[in-house]
């Protein structure tokens, strides 16, 4: 083998074993904290590799050069379509918007500078962009070095690496263009290979086991973010620079095994983020060490077939014209795999945004629950009128709620009550105890204005579970608690298939035991009713408050009633099961309602001008009222309207 072909060779096998190091950072960020500098190694060797191809061999073709490219760029992009198919089958509704975004900024990152994502399915794939850029770049130099040697080309890559180390410095390291540095650094070194002024010898072979060597130390003890790149950058360099010679690193591999190995390492490095990202949404659960194990086989296998699916293309289109039409193919079918999605979730949005309005068309402009809410949304929402009002009046809030007595069965009964709060639309039927009734002055404005149709059955201190209620004090409670639940899952056997959605919520400081029982008696409550096809949405419970603020109000002048906030961290921290009860439930969907009451710091007693509690736990009526949009919208974000909407007119 030529030294030039040794060389190659060699890059080859260390953008290989960095993408191999960098995946496994990536499934086990705990075991291997330092393992992301193979990012800065992989950028390193594949700077050198473009500039062997674009600058040092100038003779070669450049639609051969080009065709190398595009077959490079086919693994990643039928990844991103893959991707986007996968969040709209695994995904809950709600979380689509980002990841879609992302598929979409990424298959189109040759023009994407913007910020790197690192918490999507494509989290890796800001460099895959920032390779596609470098490479542009590089073949906009090609003419220059053509005509003069490699002496400009130095001076330019040198001039634009230093600008983009120096925007990396001052703070630019979440945008692709300030992380042109380290592939410059392979350019660089693949310009000084081609001038001969690389040492080689014993010495330099020891440099690069050392270099990989330090490596592996820093994957295992980790080392602080900046340090990393730096650190990896200059194992990078030190590798790409020794690769010329057969006893470093680079050479533990040679001619098509290299070359094997490193297309390989580059599918399975564009499948694994994607992979990791979206397993746990499929199995419902965190990823145990055998589950990340099992996961990359498959990785493994799926890049072996994507590498077989390109080479099989490549026996018989060889043009650079036709990769490029292939890549173009490709690009659009990414781009076009979202659109569904954002269909759906604009349809969505705009129903929700139309349902606020004609929910707010009687109420004053921000109104109780509308203004956190339109905080939650990023939106600016103060009405001056409503500062030191209260509605109701101090001397009616500790009374403001509605009884709804014919969805209500009392402490001291086990009737079933189900009342009709009329409407049109979407069948809702709403369960719980007496925090599911409060949330019925929202979902009876939604029924007055034709938005759903809504049914409701509630039980005091009684939650849409099968785990046996205690009281000390009451010992008939829990008795006649389980009688109502008897009853009610024998009307549900009946008539829950006569529902779009089941709504429900419960006081979480009433669910005494061990929280998996919590969880458990939820999801043995909810199972058979999901098995009938019915779709469950579980509300978060309101805060408990450490005691109620209607009293502080009272001694407070309402210019500052703000002193009668609580702090968030001041909340009584009950355990809420609805989360983790969802997680177990296939066709259960969690809608977090704690945005409403609070935000960032603390939970508001005032907002809006609406009095928020009656009392340390109860929600004031008037202020569940104004909870209709914000809750509809949340809801309506699950998909279960949607769903019900699409069944009726198919």
């Amino acid at each position: 083998m030529t030294s030039w072909g040794r060389i190659t060779t060699g890059w080859c096998t260390i953008a290989g074993g960095a993408m191999v190091l960098l995946v496994l950072g990536a499934c086990w960020p705990g075991r291997l904290p330092g393992a992301s500098a193979g990012a800065e190694v992989l950028l390193v060797a594949a700077g050198a590799l473009m500039a062997q191809l674009l600058l040092v061999e100038r003779d070669r073709p450049l639609g051969a050069v080009v065709a190398t490219g595009l077959r490079l760029a086919v693994p990643p992009l039928l990844v991103l379509v893959a991707t986007g198919i996968a969040v709209q089958r695994l995904v809950e509704l709600r979380e689509w918007a980002e990841p879609l975004h992302d598929v979409r900024d990424a298959a189109t990152g040759i023009v994407n500078l913007g910020p790197i994502d690192r918490d999507s399915p494509v989290a890796g794939f800001w460099i895959v962009a920032l390779l596609a850029q470098s490479a542009l770049l590089l073949l906009v130099l090609r003419p220059l070095v053509n005509r003069r040697g490699t002496r400009p080309g130095l001076v330019v890559v040198t001039v634009l690496s230093a600008a983009s180390f120096g925007w990396w410095v001052v703070g630019g390291d979440d945008l692709a263009a300030a992380r042109f540095w380290p592939v410059g650094c392979g350019v660089l070194v693949a310009l000084l290979a081609a001038r001969r002024t690389l040492p080689g010898g014993p010495i330099v072979a020891a440099a690069g086991w050392l270099a990989a060597i330090g490596l592996g130390a820093m994957a295992l003890l980790g080392a602080g973010p900046r340090l990393e790149v730096l650190a990896g950058v200059a194992a990078g360099a030190v590798l790409v620079g020794t690769a010329r010679s057969s006893a470093s690193p680079g050479g533990l591999l040679r001619g098509r095994v290299a070359t094997w190995f490193a297309w390989l390492a580059w599918a399975g490095f564009c499948w694994a983020w994607p992979a990791l990202w979206l397993a746990p949404e499929a199995a419902d659960r965190d990823l145990g060490l055998r589950d990340r194990a099992g996961l990359l086989v498959m990785v493994g296998a799926v890049a072996l077939l994507t590498w077989a699916l390109v080479a099989s293309v490549r026996s018989v289109v060889r043009h650079g014209v036709a990769w490029a039409a292939l890549a173009a193919v490709c690009v659009l079918a990414a781009v076009l795999v979202t659109a569904p999605g954002f269909e759906r979730l604009d349809a969505i949005e705009t129903d929700a945004a139309r349902t606020e309005a004609l929910l707010g068309a009687d109420v004053p402009e921000c109104f109780g629950a509308l203004t956190i809410a339109a905080q939650v949304e990023g939106r600016d929402c103060r009405n001056r009128e409503l500062e030191g009002v209260l509605h109701p009046p101090l001397d009616r809030a500790a009374s403001d709620f509605e009884a709804y007595l014919d969805c209500w069965s009392q402490p001291a009964d086990a009737d079933l009550n189900l009342c009709d709060l009329g409407g049109e639309g979407p069948r809702v039927l709403v369960l719980g105890d007496s925090h599911a009734r409060v949330l019925l002055g929202a979902f009876r404005r939604l029924a007055e204005q034709g938005v759903m149709d809504v049914t409701a059955a509630t039980k005091a201190s009684c939650a849409w579970s099968t785990l046996p209620l205690r009281d000390s004090k009451d010992p008939l409670r829990g008795p006649l608690c389980h009688e109502w639940r008897a009853k009610l899952t024998m009307w549900l056997e009946q008539h829950a298939a006569e529902y779009d959605v089941i709504v429900t919520t419960a006081y979480s400081g009433r669910m005494k035991g061990p929280e998996g029982d919590q969880v458990q008696g939820l999801v043995e409550a909810w199972e058979p009713a999901v098995r009938a096809g019915v779709p469950i949405v579980a509300l978060r419970d309101n805060p408990r408050l450490p005691e109620a603020t209607l009293e502080c109000l009272s001694a407070t002048d309402p210019d500052a009633w703000a002193r009668c906030d609580v702090a968030r961290d001041d909340v009584v921290p009950d355990f809420d099961p609805f989360e983790p009860a969802v997680a177990e439930v296939d066709g259960a969907h969690f809608v977090d309602t704690l945005p409403f009451f609070c935000g960032e710091d603390v939970c508001p007693a005032v907002t809006g001008g609406v009095n928020v509690y009656r009392d340390y736990n109860h929600v004031s009526a008037t202020y569940a009222g104004t909870l209709a949009a914000p809750l509809y919208r949340e809801i309506a974000r699950t998909g279960v309207l949607d769903d019900a909407r699409r069944s009726a007119a198919g």
